[in-house]
């Protein structure tokens, strides 16, 4: 627990990164359920000392509140709140909504000073009062939502079994027989204390805690939680909000006691970005990217990465997420867990950069690579690699290599070679100019245009890249000019010089092939070679992916691999899961392919004369 010098603390609790904590050496941030979380917020956790956090999906915040019970020994005071809920303790009155609460739309520290969320504010409003005994949250009726009693209220809302009040009385009887009066009492009444938010004085803290947790276990001893959905598991800490009640019933019948504060609820607390746990020393860290456009194929580059990595290694497998639903994420979750070992995280990405400007076709998913860096603060190197690939061989081997202090390893980019070679001009929003006069100028290559790599895998050394700023940079350029291949040509021209270049079966593109007449005979044979034997297929290009052109080169791997994914039928029906891949919503016409297949027959010397004319006449 983080040390703290106040005779007061309230427990805020966290199960996800937020915009704002409220935290000081009164407030004290904790995170529960940590014990079954991929990741570290970074303060208390909830799973270590004596705790439960295992049993946060049917306790909820109660973990937090039995953490401080077992662990917290120093506070004359203890409380618990929610990083949306707390009380007001400035005492001011609000406009109160049907479910009790005021409500703001954020929270900064502007409205944390307001509400009185600070150690200051709260020590004096607690100290000043001598007999008090427990700050509690304003009640409420629940008559406000069509119900009479508190019975009936817990019997009709969702995700409650009205049954099961049954067996909580019966435990009640057993273990506290005078307390049933307090109880039917508290069942029948209209007006209640909910939330879970609250404020004891050390001595009744610890009489509650005794009292409601070995309630609670005893229920759960006698539950059978077996098939009740996710958020019907949530009972016991359904439960504990009604025992709330029973125990203040009997315990603070004298009203100078106790204090009731205004319930505040944050309606727009921002999911805040919180880097994934730094991985183990056996640990391979692999990022790709995708949305749910996208999932049977990454579900296929994960399946290869799983078959071929070394027996004796895990894989820390973290994927950027631009929007994948829920239940893809559990399919992905399990086909991860059933083909081997290892973590899989999902980082949400859809709100990240929101605010960066962005002009012509860019996207914002354009702005994840480059900032794996700062996305990625606790880790220090990475494989990248595109979603639209198939790895056929250990990535172990690569992750492993010896950069010799530069930035990346990566794979020469032939096919931008070929460009270079035969004149292939960029487009013309990009400038326009002949492939070698785009590397030469346009990304001040100058006469190290060969040096161009290829994007689709790179192993990363992020303390490097977070040392040169690679993402501010980036930024910078992507908002004052176009590139011909977006962030790949950013990132050839601020690593210029940075990059060992692996083999090129590391990252083979399978349309390589159709432009290997560009090259010269050395280089043309060794991507023959690797073309016979890939470590990595990238199937880059619309009709390159065998989604969209079954009949692509070396789409035999890819489809050796679905199979072993929960997509494969989907993807050969052409029925995603989810809506079809954003490939398949492109419509190359028939005039389209046949006159790409004719000028890919043209010799270089007749394109590289074709581009000339065309160049005289604009």
């Amino acid at each position: 627990m983080s040390t703290t010098h106040s005779p007061v603390h309230i427990y805020v609790c966290y199960h996800k990164p937020a915009s704002e904590t409220v935290s000081d050496r009164c407030f004290v941030p904790i995170q529960v359920g940590a014990s079954r979380s991929s990741i570290d917020l970074g303060f208390t956790r909830d799973d270590t000392g004596h705790n439960i956090s295992h049993k946060n999906s049917a306790f909820c915040e109660l973990t937090a509140l039995y953490w401080a019970w077992k662990n917290d020994r120093a506070a004359q005071w203890i409380g618990l709140m929610h990083y949306r809920r707390f009380l007001d303790f400035s005492g001011e009155t609000h406009r109160i909504d049907a479910h009790g609460c005021a409500n703001y739309n954020c929270l900064d520290q502007k409205k944390i000073e307001t509400l009185g969320l600070t150690a200051s504010c709260v020590e004096s409003f607690l100290l000043s009062r001598p007999g008090l005994l427990a700050v509690l949250p304003q009640r409420w009726s629940v008559r406000n939502a069509g119900n009479y009693t508190l019975r009936t209220h817990y019997a009709k809302a969702a995700h409650h079994y009205g049954t099961d009040l049954a067996i909580l009385r019966s435990v009640i009887s057993d273990l506290y027989p005078t307390d049933i009066k307090h109880f039917d009492a508290v069942m029948d009444a209209h007006e209640g204390y909910f939330t879970n938010i609250f404020v004891f004085r050390r001595e009744l803290f610890d009489e509650y805690c005794q009292w409601v947790f070995l309630i609670l276990f005893e229920v759960e001893r006698r539950f059978d939680l077996t098939n009740y959905s996710m958020a019907a598991q949530r009972v016991f800490g359904y439960m504990s909000e009604r025992l709330f009640n029973v125990f203040v019933s009997k315990r603070l019948a004298n009203p100078k006691t106790y204090i009731e504060l205004e319930r505040v609820f944050i309606q727009g607390q921002r999911v805040a970005y919180c880097a994934p746990a730094r991985p183990t020393d056996n640990s391979v860290s692999v990022v790709t990217a995708s949305d749910s456009n996208f999932v049977p194929h990454l579900a296929t580059f994960m399946t290869s990465v799983q078959a071929n990595l070394a027996p004796h290694r895990k894989l820390d497998l973290i994927i950027l997420d631009g929007g994948i639903s829920d239940y893809q994420r559990a399919l992905l979750e399990r086909q991860f867990q059933l083909n081997g070992r290892g973590l899989l995280t999902f980082l949400s990405c859809s709100d990240m950069f929101a605010d960066i400007p962005l002009h012509a076709h860019f996207s914002v998913a354009t702005f994840y690579r480059l900032s794996l860096g700062e996305l990625l603060a606790k880790h220090d190197r990475v494989v990248y690699v595109d979603a639209d690939t198939v790895v056929l061989g250990d990535l172990s081997t690569i992750y492993d290599i010896d950069l010799a202090g530069r930035a990346v390893g990566a794979v020469p980019d032939v096919i931008m070679r070929s460009f270079a070679a035969t004149g292939v001009p960029a487009f013309i929003e990009a400038g326009g100019a002949r492939a070698s006069d785009y590397l030469r100028d346009w990304l001040s290559m100058g006469n190290r245009g060969n040096e161009y790599f290829q994007a689709g895998l790179i192993v990363m050394d992020l303390k490097v890249l977070r040392a040169i700023n690679l993402r501010e940079h980036a930024y910078r350029d992507l908002t004052s000019k176009r590139y011909w291949f977006l962030d790949q040509d950013v990132l050839n021209q601020h690593l210029l010089g940075r990059v060992k270049f692996l083999d090129l079966s590391w990252n083979v593109v399978n349309a390589s092939m159709d432009v290997i007449s560009g090259l010269g005979t050395n280089l043309a044979e060794k991507v023959r070679e690797a073309f016979s034997a890939p470590q990595m297929v990238h199937y880059a290009g619309f009709e390159a992916k065998p989604w969209n052109n079954p009949a692509a080169p070396l789409a035999h791997f890819y489809w050796y691999y679905l199979r072993r994914t929960f997509w494969y039928e989907a993807v050969i029906e052409r029925r995603e899961i989810s809506a079809p891949t954003l490939d398949a919503a492109i419509n190359r016409s028939h005039f389209y392919r046949f006159a790409r297949k004719i000028w890919r027959r043209i010799p270089n010397a007749l394109q590289r004369r074709l581009f000339w004319v065309r160049d005289r006449m604009m």
